[in-house]
Formats: C-alpha cells, structure tokens, sequence
C-alpha cells in the first residue's frame, strides 16, 4: 500500500494520542496525495443540480446548544446533534424538528463537575406546503429542553401518524403525535426512557409481528461531564494540543433493543435478542434493512474507534453480530475505523443494498458493496473522493439522487469536533464543507465546487435528513450544525437538465402503516431501480420515508414492483412520471393529494 509523506506525517503526530481515542482514527487506506485541493467553486457541466442554503430565507433559523462554540472541554460537548424530516400532520408535505442540547456550567469548585444549562430546546417547524417553514414549538409538546442527541420518527403505535423518539445524554424521550402535530411524552408508559448517553436509534419490524420494535445506539458511559476515568480527568493531546478526551479509554456502553408489545408499550429484550450477547462498542449510526434479501430486517451499527456491527435477523426477532465475517466491520486494510453515519442503498444498481460508512479524519469514508451472497467488499478505493474526504470528519450522510439520472450520489455533511485544531493544523479545520459526489456508473468522484452556493459554507456540521421539503420532485437536505443555525441545500436542476422524476408514499395494512422495510423497483427502460423504506441511517437523524425515483429522460415507467414487508407483491404498469403517488397495500397507486 502506497504511503504518502502527509499520512506518515499525520501518523507519527497522531501516535501521541494513544490511550484517547484518536489514534486509531488516524488510520486508515487511500492515498491523499493522489488529488490536490479544489477552489471554493468550479464549472463542471456534467453537474446537473445546484444546492442552495436557504435555511434562513425559509424560517429555519434555531440556534443550536452544544457546550461552548469554541473551547470543548468534554466529548458531550463535541459530537452533536441530529434532526429530522417527516410530515407530523399528513398533510403531505414534510416538518422539520431540530434537536438541541444544551450549554454547560462550570462548579463553583474546579475540580467539580460541569453541570447542563438546559438552555437550549429541541425545535418544531411546520411547513407551510411551499416549503417556508414556522417555529410551532410553543405548546407543541415537543419542545424538550434536555441535552439531545438524534431523532428517529416512525409510526410507533401504529395510528398512522408520525411520532419521534429523542436520544439524549441521560433519559430519552418518546414523544406520542396526536396526529394535529401536538405531542405527548408517553416515556415512562412505554417502557423505553434508556438512561445510557444514546445517540443512533431506529425503528423496525424485528419479528414479522407488524409493530415496530426499537434498536437504540448507546456511546460511553459518562454519569458526569468530567467523567474520572479518562486517564488525565481532563485533556488528551492532539496534535500536540489539549483536547477532549474519548472514546477510547472510556466504558462503551450496551446498545438496547426493544421489543413492541402491540400496546403501546415496549419491552428490553436486549438479552434474549443477542444485542447483549457482543462487546459493547461506541455506537453512533445505525440502519435497519434487509442486507441479505431473505425477507426480515437486519441492523447495521457504526461504532466509534471499533469495528462494526452487522446483526443478521433470524426472523423471529434474534440476532447473529456477523460483520467480520461479512466484510464491512473493518477496511480493507483490516483497520478498525471511527464510524460515525451510515447511508444505505443501491449505488451499483444490481438490486441489492450497499452501505457507506463515514468516519473520522485522516482516513477514508468506507463504501461497501454488497456482493449478493451475504458478503460485502470495501471498494473506498475504486472512488476519486479526494483530498478534501480524507482530512473531513464524517456525520450524516446518504445515497441520494440529486441530479434525477436515475443512479444514486452521496452526500456528506462534515466537521471537525476539535475547535484546537484551527490553531494547530494547517490542513484542518474545525469548520468544514459538506461535500456531494456524483455517480457515475458506480465510481463517485467529488463534484463540490460545482453543485452549488451552498456548499461553500463552513460549520462543524453533524446529522443530516433528507426529503423533498419544497414538493418540486427532488431531495432536499437539511443539515444541523453545532453551535449555528441549520443549513437547508435546497436542490435546484442546472439550466438545461432533463430531471423526469416519480414519488412513491406506500401505505402497508396492519400497524406497519409506512410500510417500513418494503422494497421497491422501478423498470424504466433497460434499468431497474431498487429504492427501500427504512428508519434509522444518516447520523441521528431521520428522513422522509418516500421512495423518490430519478428518471432522467424518461417520461414514464414500465413497470414497478413493491415487496411488502409481510412479503407479498404487487405490480403497476405504465405509471406517467413527475407526479407524487401513494400506494395502498391491495389497491392501485393513486396521485397523493394534499
């Protein structure tokens, strides 16, 4: 493996970390060397979209609480929070909700403990249809005030209406839609207030039951904000400066799996499941879907500083943790990497699930390809991802069609957790670019400077949710930043661009109403397009649960095929493309009216 003098000088100066948790995130494969840096903005006329941050222009103005903007002392402070696209009134257009943390406040003794301000509070917008947002956290019920972390959103109780599930630093919170966007904590009635720090959390089918069971992400134990069983109390060194100390060195916490009673309570069957059954690693992202097409749903959890995990479903809701075995715990190289988001789907088009994992500096994003026999390969290396991946820190992120070809690109919201680094580095920076890559016929390359405005803004970004909040046939990404206002890249075509489009809301029978795991390909021409239904992905963040298909040039589809999640099919001939349509288990898709 070629070695260039930035990594081997990267590598001795990250060797002073060892024993907190960034030495091993400093490994990893890929050459930077092998592509120079690119201007803030380029022309590229294969670029056929633009993203535009209109957050602001669009309502979406909330400050963000995350300890202090510019010293963080504790790792509470440094990894963020996550936020959430999802229609909380079913009026067919997607709500945004921003979850916040919060300051922190210093003892009166030194040597005491940093105490949360609980000044800041998790926020609700409602879309006004045009995707021009309004504040309606007062009254809503959903404005927490807690140190938040992720989101997920699904149909918990299966009431057909949307309701939100908020990891924290401490207990977490179920918070129960009255379907008029009014929410009710229903933590303790449910069963489900994991008091570990959690952060990645997603809803599935486990068992076949048609009820959503819930696997949540737990990262380190860490009862205090100083926490003593950092080897110094305080600071680590990096890069021969003090910084933050963990993961590593600190106690990985147990991830937690509940089981839906069908109630609306759930039950800790983390034991009997398997989920207790591994070491406890420092879970951040986390994907449930079918990896290995045999009609349950699997788990995909990207752990901090340690190899992942894949727990394969028996189907009756018991789990066998195979990644080593499947490819995609570590590299290529055999290295443990530092996961923090997970995006999940076909970027090769041969019709099964992919994934891509981000991670820490000075080292790649991990794509896998799955080979269609329960295994994965990591292909990093095939992808011209660039200088700017290798030194980015990776959060939320997902396989989306920005450009409506047809094929999916990636997008990768970026930022350093250490501010020191801006003093310290000259090749880092605390506040980064999200960053946007192009397929093309299954090789990315990074298309940043030429996809738009937005992307020249810098912040130290975290979770990210996508969904089309503006109803004109795209995906849209918001994009929570610490300490900053969101970003919300609104996606517009370039001048010129062919961008037919198709939008699909399945509705399942029974409990599963959004249809969570169901599968769905598009036969447009000589191609077919694999979109699933899923919860969970990104980095504690959740995304509009609509299947959104790229057409390209087309202006219909031959045929499409939608595999329910109790396993029965359904067809659809001829559908006329550039219309929204939801599809009724047993019935014809139909246009989605408001």
């Amino acid at each position: 493996m070629r070695a260039s003098a930035a990594r081997s000088r990267t590598v001795v100066l990250l060797a002073l970390v060892a024993g907190c948790g960034d030495d091993e995130r400093a490994q990893g494969g890929g050459d930077p060397s092998a592509a120079s840096a690119s201007p803030e903005t380029a022309e590229d006329p294969t670029v056929r979209f633009r993203l535009v941050d209109e957050a602001s222009s669009r309502g979406l103005t909330a400050m963000n609480h995350c300890g202090s903007p510019t010293a963080k002392r504790y790792a509470l402070e440094e990894i963020g929070q996550g936020c959430a696209l999802f229609d909380m009134e079913g009026d067919g257009d997607l709500d945004a909700y921003l979850v916040d943390g919060c300051g922190l406040v210093a003892p009166p003794d030194p040597q005491g403990d940093w105490t949360p301000a609980l000044d800041g509070e998790c926020r609700l917008f409602e879309n006004d249809g045009r995707g021009h947002f309004r504040d309606v956290t007062e009254g809503s019920g959903a404005g927490l005030k807690v140190f938040g972390q992720g989101v997920a959103a699904a149909d918990c109780d299966g009431d057909g209406d949307v309701d939100l599930y908020v990891t924290c630093w401490g207990k977490n919170h179920l918070l129960e839609n009255d379907g008029q966007g009014h929410f009710a904590d229903v933590t303790d009635r449910a069963g489900v207030g994991d008091d570990h720090w959690s952060v990645g959390a997603a809803f599935f089918d486990a068992d076949g039951d048609q009820d959503l069971d819930l696997y949540v992400g737990n990262y380190f134990a860490m009862a205090r904000a100083r926490d003593p069983d950092c080897w110094n109390k305080v600071d680590c060194p990096y890069y021969e400066m003090l910084a933050a100390c963990g993961p590593k060195g600190m106690v990985p916490e147990p991830d937690t799996f509940y089981v839906n009673q069908g109630d609306g309570t759930f039950r800790d069957a983390s034991e009997e499941a398997g989920i207790r059954s591994v070491e406890p690693r420092y879970a951040l992202g986390v994907v449930a879907f079918d990896y290995d097409r045999d009609g349950d749903q699997d788990l995909y959890v990207a752990n901090d500083s340690r190899g992942n995990y894949l727990f394969e479903n028996d189907g009756h809701g018991r789990f066998t943790e195979v990644a080593d075995l499947a490819g995609c715990a570590l590299s290529s190289a055999g290295l443990q990497q530092a996961g923090m988001g997970v995006g999940c789907g076909d970027f090769d088009g041969d019709l099964d699930l992919d994934l891509f994992c981000t991670n820490f500096s000075h080292d790649d994003n991990t794509l896998y390809e799955n080979d269609g026999r329960g295994g994965f390969l990591d292909v990093s290396s095939r992808q011209a991802f660039g200088t700017e991946a290798w030194l980015a820190l990776g959060w939320g992120t997902d396989f989306v069609d920005f450009d409506l070809d047809g094929d999916l690109d990636l997008f990768v919201a970026n930022g350093h957790v250490h501010p020191v680094a801006d003093r310290r580095a000259p090749e880092l920076t605390y506040k980064q670019r999200c960053r946007a890559y192009l397929n093309d016929e299954g090789r990315y390359r990074d298309v940043t400077p030429a996809a738009g405005s937005g992307l020249t803004r810098r912040a130290s970004f975290r979770g990210a949710a996508f969904g089309d909040v503006d109803e004109d046939g795209d995906e849209d990404v918001l994009v929570a930043a610490q300490n900053e206002p969101p970003a919300l890249f609104v996606n517009y075509p370039a001048e010129g661009a062919e961008r037919h489009w198709l939008t699909l809301e399945l509705e399942a029978v029974g409990r599963n109403r959004f249809a969570l795991g169901a599968l769905v390909v598009a036969e447009v021409g000589k191609r077919r397009l694999l979109r699933f239904v899923h919860s969970g992905g990104s980095y504690a963040s959740s995304s509009d649960p609509r299947l959104h298909f790229g057409l390209g040039a087309a202006t219909r589809v031959e045929r499409l095929t939608v595999t329910w999640p109790d396993g029965s099919t359904q067809f659809a001939a001829d559908v006329a493309a550039d219309r929204k349509l939801r599809w009724r288990q047993g019935a014809a898709p139909e246009p989605r009216l408001p």
